[in-house]
């Protein structure tokens, strides 16, 4: 396979410049272009060292080509690497396809669905009018990495497609190593299914959902509710958001409201909030924050109603993902 070939020879230079790439090859599978392990029976290890990763506010675009910026700090070798990696492979290669693809399948849809789904649905940028700086921008968002409070982009590991199989793994540099059985998946974010979409175009069944963004009234206090998910955790404090209090407002950066392995979290978790921020009156509240989300997916559904194509068959699939894990919330773990 020639995509292989091209990419073994430029794991050399790879290598030489401190990545470490062991057991992987280029190849398709049921999600697309992806990588693979070359043997099954043994771990698979990716290293991009820190050296090799591009802050994503330093890719220009360039010549039609994502360059790094004149000022990014880059060795020679490692600018003229980065640049011929992301002709080869990312930008240049399937990169801007795969994200134009989901752009031109968006603009066939009636104008009016497209304008609900960017504002009434959020459903992310897909549905604006585009440009190649557009297709640009998203592809960064879409390929953008949080490393120790830089955005990076990285390569090689860019590569892989979402799963649940391995995780990414920060020291001096960025990891993912353990086995796959055949295509290595890593997971992209601890987001939702509907945060998948937003961000990537796709639709994946995740372990959690979080609400969708709301602000309302509990008792005499304003509460707003956000979907800050980019340095979200299934880790540390079990998905407890960062909470700020004023005199009449509360504010949560985001609220889980279904967990297919922890469902008696998501109360829990808003209950344990609503204590420490001295409310009282609370627990209906949740109820109401579930049945809003709820009628959000369900209106999305109705929208969505006899409009065929394989981006409104991937947002049907979000949709009914998203209901069916919020669905996974009952009963109260006191925390």
């Amino acid at each position: 396979m020639q995509d292989d070939r091209d990419f073994q020879q430029m794991l050399v230079e790879f290598r030489a410049l401190g990545g470490i790439a062991d057991n992987v090859r280029l190849g398709e599978g049921a999600l697309g272009r992806g990588l693979f392990a070359v043997d099954p029976a043994q771990p698979v290890r990716l290293h991009v060292p820190e050296s090799l990763l591009l802050d994503s506010g330093k890719a220009v675009l360039e010549n039609a080509k994502l360059a790094a910026a004149p000022d990014a700090p880059l060795g020679g070798r490692e600018r003229q690497f980065l640049e011929e990696y992301h002709a080869r492979f990312s930008w240049g290669a399937h990169g801007r396809e795969e994200v134009e693809r989901i752009f031109e399948e968006a603009a066939k849809l009636p104008q009016s669905l497209r304008t609900a789904l960017a504002e009434e649905f959020h459903c992310g940028s897909w549905f604006r009018p585009h440009t190649e700086a557009e297709v640009f921008r998203q592809l960064l968002n879409s390929r953008h990495f949080s490393y120790h409070g830089r955005s990076v982009l990285m390569p090689v590991l860019d590569l892989a497609n979402h799963g649940h199989t391995l995780r990414f793994e920060m020291e001096d540099g960025i990891t993912i190593q353990g086995r796959a059985d055949d295509e290595v998946l890593v997971r992209y974010s601890d987001a939702d299914s509907y945060g998948l979409f937003q961000a990537w175009g796709f639709a994946a069944e995740q372990p959690q959902a979080m609400s969708i963004v709301l602000s309302g009234n509990v008792g005499d206090r304003k509460i707003r509710i956000g979907r800050e998910l980019d340095d979200l955790k299934s880790s540390g404090r079990l998905w407890v958001p960062r909470m700020e209090q004023s005199d009449d407002v509360l504010e949560l950066d985001y609220l889980m409201n279904g967990n297919r392995q922890y469902p008696r979290l998501c109360k829990g978790i808003f209950y344990a909030l609503m204590r420490e921020a001295g409310m009282e009156g609370f627990e209906e509240a949740f109820d109401r924050i579930q049945q809003v989300n709820q009628m959000h997916f369900l209106r999305l559904l109705d929208a969505l109603e006899g409009v065929s194509g394989p981006l409104v068959q991937s947002l049907r699939r979000m949709a009914r993902m998203q209901l069916q894990t919020m669905s996974f919330s009952f009963g109260v773990r006191a925390l």
